[in-house]
């Protein structure tokens, strides 16, 4: 593999690592928020049903 193909390579993956990375800070935080949400209605839910019987 020549020199000039070895930083396309590269540089390629380099962008691709960045572009994920930005992805992945973004979502995350939006995800772990539904996911607490939907965690406190199932907890929620528990509860009320223990109280219940």
């Amino acid at each position: 593999m020549s020199e000039a193909m070895t930083t396309a390579v590269e540089t390629a993956l380099t962008s691709v690592k960045t572009d994920v990375t930005g992805i992945v800070t973004t979502a995350l935080p939006i995800g772990l928020g539904i996911m607490g949400l939907f965690l406190a209605i199932r907890l929620g839910i528990g509860f009320f049903r223990s109280i219940a019987n």
